[in-house]
């Protein structure tokens, strides 16, 4: 308690000029002391945790944000008074707090991020420098780090964003919301330094697309800088010679205006190569190179893929006369493999020929254009994707067609799903989405699935036709088939049942080859739900019986399936038939001999059934359940719900009699598990009796601290 003691007596300066100042009365400085005493305790147990160093601190930045509204309450900031000691002491507290987080937890990234956010949000730009420094030698891979630091030096007086920081790693810390229109201040003598701190994380982290993509940005920012720089100051003029060496250049000419004799003679070849955007197109060049178009990227599928998706959102939007050369780049890159027969191929050949619908030339002053946001409208949009239908129905008659159509697909549905207002445009993008599920294309599975997912979506007539004729393609697949199904069953005729049933049992003996079991199942629940709801109550047991005894002899290929359909076929006779829940569960356990699961799994559903079973039915039912036990497990499953039952019921009395009989039947082993079930049991009971018992009470709610809600 020394290192407590300590603690609180180095805030005693801070607290007496608080209260001096009128910020605190007596009691809230008594209250601070009591819960500061609390926090610092929690920080010396034998095994420390990080969240009492972010409730210690959270409670800093709440208690300083009731301070800055008193103070302003108390006209201070009209006329404030000198720094005194409880200027900026809490918020040091609150740094120091955090700062010894890191001591304790140094391998923990988020306990530094959390550290670095908050002194960025305060203004210590030293501190900030310095903990990035200090958690790079316990992070030297972190692409996170580089990050930072590159925004430090770029934005010097700028607090960091959230968007830069990951979101495993987000502050848990409650700060202050920024402005999002407030626009970071950026100093182009911040990148020199910036620079050397991606490449020194490029050195340790070669294939981090964060820190590739931040460096190609600074180098085109820095050459863009540079550009509007001389523009404002009029450094554009070309004399004759500057003329003839344009000629001869190849590079972009239209950014090689500006700053002439910036770099003297000597550097003029230097300038031109800047300007025409060499460092950047090097810069991209690398980054390609880096990052594979096969590589995996955690969190992100086909990584390699999207990250040259993610360059060219970047350069699509980008006010630089160098857009149009780092486009080349990039879609010269995705030609070559286009043409090769990697998995990436039909991704890269997609992203060229859709070009068209987002860039368009530099001109100055534009607006930027927003990611996935079209350049063209009207007739140039409609002709633009004809262009591109072609190219893709085109495409899908060559090789590697399966993986060509399914990311075709994938691209037009998501055009699809975007034009909802285009009446005109969907159908034809339909149309073509439709061309690429014929048979003789032979698509995958995956497509056609998510073709009927999205014909669905929109309740397209055509879904039963396309239906059936996908799962011609598709026979065993459970998905297509359960999409079939459902639309033959929500169009079918009532005077049609016998079709319907033989539709329902080719279906379901169809799919039992497939590996997703789970849509087997779903496919034979819904062919027994449309059972419960066309059959009579004299037919129902019997197209019941029929089912599973059909489930019976496919159980060896779709393990589990008879023991799913027990439970729904226990709860259907039981709902729709006059049988008593007694006498289902009997004859259940003579025909078939389920497992207790089955028993348990009806008892849980009971609780949402529309028909409430008498005391009588209960007692047959447990009864039934107990003599499938086989195991003292299985007696206390069977005794915990039986007990449940009877305490809900206002049966406490029978219940005590069947809890002593059941401590004896399980053994010593269950007893002590009986025992705690017991007693939870009767206290959940009592806590329902008192709750409903005050529920017609009134309860005062008194008004909230008005400071602390400005606060």
């Amino acid at each position: 308690m020394d290192k407590v003691q300590f603690q609180l007596e180095s805030t005693l300066p801070e607290l007496k000029d608080l209260h001096e100042k009128g910020l605190f009365t007596k009691n809230e400085i008594n209250e601070i002391t009591r819960r500061r005493t609390a926090f610092e305790s929690a920080l010396i147990r034998r095994i420390q945790r990080k969240e009492d160093f972010f409730r210690y601190a959270q409670y800093e930045i709440n208690l300083e944000r009731l301070r800055r509204v008193r103070w302003r309450k108390l006209r201070y900031h009209i006329n404030p008074p000198p720094p005194s000691a409880s200027t900026y002491s809490i918020q040091r507290r609150t740094l120091y707090i955090l700062k010894r987080a890191t001591s304790k937890f140094p391998q923990d990234l988020s306990v530094w991020l959390t550290y670095i956010q908050y002194a960025s949000r305060e203004g210590m730009r030293k501190v900030v420098g310095q903990g990035i420094v200090k958690a790079m030698q316990f992070h030297p891979t972190s692409s996170t780090l580089y990050l930072l630091q590159a925004y430090y030096h770029l934005h010097p007086a700028s607090p960091f964003p959230d968007s830069i920081l990951p979101s495993s790693s987000k502050s848990p810390l409650s700060l202050e919301e920024q402005d999002p229109d407030d626009v970071p201040i950026f100093a182009i003598e911040g990148i020199s330094p910036a620079r050397t701190a991606l490449l020194m994380g490029l050195r340790l982290v070669p294939a981090s697309p964060e820190i590739w993509t931040e460096y190609v940005k600074i180098e085109l920012g820095w050459v863009e800088a540079l550009r509007r720089r001389w523009k404002v100051l009029g450094i554009n003029d070309i004399n004759s010679k500057g003329k003839q060496v344009e000629e001869e250049f190849e590079g972009d000419i239209d950014a090689l205006r500006g700053g002439e004799g910036a770099f003297g003679e000597e550097g003029e070849e230097a300038r031109k190569q800047i300007l025409s955007g060499q460092l950047v197109i090097h810069a991209l060049t690398s980054a390609l190179k880096a990052i594979k178009p096969e590589a995996v990227i955690e969190g992100k599928k086909d990584g390699g893929m999207w990250y040259r998706q993610t360059l060219l959102d970047l350069f699509r939007g980008y006010p630089s006369p160098l857009r149009v050369k780092c486009l080349g780049v990039v879609y010269n890159e995705l030609d070559e493999i286009a043409t090769s027969v990697s998995e990436a191929a039909s991704q890269a050949r997609m992203l060229s020929i859709s070009r068209g619908l987002f860039e368009k030339p530099y001109a100055e002053g534009e607006e930027p254009v927003k990611e996935g946001e079209y350049v063209l409208s009207g007739v140039e949009l409609v002709e633009e994707f004809g262009k591109i239908g072609k190219n893709i129905r085109k495409s899908a008659k060559g090789a590697q067609s399966q993986q060509w159509i399914e990311v075709a697909g994938e691209w037009l549905i998501g055009r699809i799903e975007k034009h909802g207002d285009y009446p005109e445009l969907r159908d034809y993008l339909l149309s073509l989405a439709g061309s690429l599920t014929k048979s003789s294309l032979q698509p995958p599975a995956s497509y056609l699935i998510a073709h009927l997912h999205l014909l669905s979506s929109l309740s397209s007539p055509e879904l039963l036709p396309i239906a059936r004729a996908h799962s011609a393609q598709y026979p065993a697949n459970a998905i297509i088939q359960s999409v079939r199904l459902s639309s033959e069953l929500s169009s079918a005729s009532a005077d049609k049942n016998d079709e319907t049933r033989k539709m329902c049992e080719t279906v379901a003996r169809s799919v039992i080859l497939s590996e997703d079991k789970e849509g087997v199942l779903a496919i034979w629940k819904t062919w027994a739900s449309w059972e419960n709801d066309v059959s009579s109550p004299e037919q129902l047991e019997k197209r019941w019986e029929y089912i599973l005894k059909l489930s019976l002899k496919i159980g060896s290929t779709v393990m589990g399936l008879h023991d799913q359909l027990l439970p729904a076929y226990i709860l259907s006779l039981y709902e729709n038939t006059s049988q008593g829940l007694d006498v289902v569960s009997k004859s259940v356990l003579g025909r078939y001999r389920p497992s207790p699961v089955i028993f348990a799994q009806v008892f849980e559903a009971l609780k949402s059934s529309e028909r409430s079973p008498s005391p009588q039915e209960m007692q047959g039912f447990f009864q039934s359940w107990k003599a499938l036990t086989r195991s003292p497990t299985d007696l206390f499953e069977v005794s915990a719900a039986h007990l449940t039952y009877l305490v809900e019921t206002g049966k406490g009395a029978e219940g005590y009699k069947l809890y002593q009989t059941a401590r004896r039947e399980v053994g010593e082993g269950l007893e002590g598990q009986l025992e705690s079930v017991w007693v939870g049991i009767l206290e959940n009971a009592k806590e329902e009796e008192e709750g409903s018992s005050g529920s017609g009470s009134e309860s005062e709610s008194g008004d909230k601290d008005e400071e602390m809600n400005e606060a």
